[in-house]
């Protein structure tokens, strides 16, 4: 370590945090870098006083008082690996991650860094010198050191693996740039009216600035369930946006009266703590959509919900073009029999993979309300789009309701009536 240390101190000066870090970062815990260095630089300049030959840039024992050495020390002008970061610029970078940090609610933290280029190369050239054995690098002690004192003044954990909040110091822009994590919360929804969307559509023509295609609103449909959802959320948690997960989705004409799974997704939320039951009620008090069970829950749950695959129960009401024979509604049973085989639907081609699918119908039932007129429930394993189920859609779904009683649809009602949660 002395020989090492002779060689990186011969021509040039070097913090005590970075002769800490490149000689001894990884030996003995509870101590600092700084620390570390200091320890090296005295018996260094032990060795100095007691008469030893020691190879050093005489700069690096200044502040050092000798007993026997009659030397004049001039001050170091700069550390040759951090330019003095450690010294004179770690103080403003902590000023100005707290200025930035007023008004945030958040728990934890974690500190990641962007380093100067020239900064890295003399940390390398240092390693290239005497190896990397016992070596840590620059960035890793910048977060450290960096989160130590925001601990102090915060009063809030650096967390390394779920921050709600990630400070990036980026010490090649002179900037402090935030990333807040996003709040997710579980619930399950009813959707109790028709003709709106379960994502906020945004108009393709205009990407949401107003067009007249959109007649100036930016998006398609004046409201979805996710802009129901998120309403109160956003104005709780001073946020701006909001993404909707689901587990499964129903036609835009379409109701949905059992409870579906979903998580809404707060980005950058100001503010974390937020009363659930209260935003339940807001949300409840809209025609269009219930909610229930409300809860935080991780991100990781977001795939889990998305990938999930429920069976579903739909009332199908049916307006044939022609007066039904009722004989024939007996050879839907066939339906149970074998596999639906489904291209992708014409309406949503523009939209969705084009694949051919294999699904089954595990249930058909139907009551006659009239001549023309005939309700179905459908029980069906998840993916089987209903509508084509009915109408064909012109050959691409077989075997179907239409082709079977030889008889095209006018007008199907569609409402999903059940979702068989796992």
């Amino acid at each position: 370590m002395i020989e090492s240390a002779e060689k990186i101190l011969e021509n040039r000066y070097l913090c005590n945090n970075c002769l800490g870090r490149v000689l001894a970062g990884q030996l003995l815990s509870g101590i600092s870098n700084e620390e570390r260095g200091r320890i090296i630089r005295y018996f260094l300049a032990f060795l100095f006083d007691s008469g030893k030959d020691v190879k050093v840039d005489l700069s690096n024992f200044y502040g050092i008082k000798f007993k026997k050495r009659k030397v004049v020390i001039e001050k170091p002008k700069e550390c040759f690996v951090c330019k003095n970061f450690f010294k004179e610029k770690i103080e403003d970078y902590v000023k100005k991650i707290v200025e930035k940090l007023k008004g945030i609610e958040f728990k934890n933290f974690l500190v990641g860094t962007k380093v100067k280029q020239e900064i890295l190369s003399s940390e390398e050239k240092i390693w290239e010198e005497i190896g990397i054995e016992n070596a840590e690098s620059i960035k890793t002690e910048i977060n450290r050191e960096i989160g130590k004192k925001l601990e102090k003044i915060l009063k809030k954990n650096f967390e390394r693996k779920e921050p709600e909040i990630s400070i990036l110091v980026d010490m090649v822009n002179e900037k402090i740039k935030l990333q807040i994590q996003s709040l997710f919360i579980y619930g399950e929804y009813k959707k109790l009216k028709r003709g709106f969307p379960q994502a906020k559509w945004i108009c393709s023509k205009c990407k949401g600035k107003g067009c007249i295609y959109c007649k100036g609103e930016g998006k398609l449909y004046r409201t979805s369930i996710q802009e129901i959802i998120e309403k109160p959320l956003l104005k709780k948690a001073k946020a701006k946006k909001s993404a909707i997960h689901v587990s499964g989705r129903e036609d835009i004409d379409a109701r949905c009266l059992d409870w579906r799974p979903f998580i809404i997704e707060i980005k950058n939320p100001l503010k974390r703590k937020i009363d659930l039951k209260k935003i339940q009620f807001e949300i409840n008090k809209s025609k269009k959509v219930k909610v229930r069970n409300l809860k935080f829950v991780k991100k990781n749950l977001v795939k889990i919900i998305k990938s999930e695959r429920m069976d579903k129960t739909y009332s199908v009401l049916v307006t044939f073009k022609k007066p039904v024979k009722k004989e024939k509604l007996k050879d839907l049973k066939i339906l149970e029999k074998e596999p639906i085989l489904q291209q992708t639907p014409l309406r949503v081609l523009h939209r969705r993979a084009k694949k051919t699918r294999k699904r089954i119908v595990k249930k058909i039932a139907w009551k006659v309300l009239g001549k023309n007129k005939i309700e179905f429930k459908i029980t069906a394993q998840s993916g089987l789009y209903i509508k084509e189920l009915v109408t064909g859609d012109e050959g691409r779904t077989k075997p179907n309701i239409c082709e079977i009683l030889n008889n095209k649809a006018k007008k199907i009602v569609l409402d999903v009536v059940k979702i068989h949660k796992k």
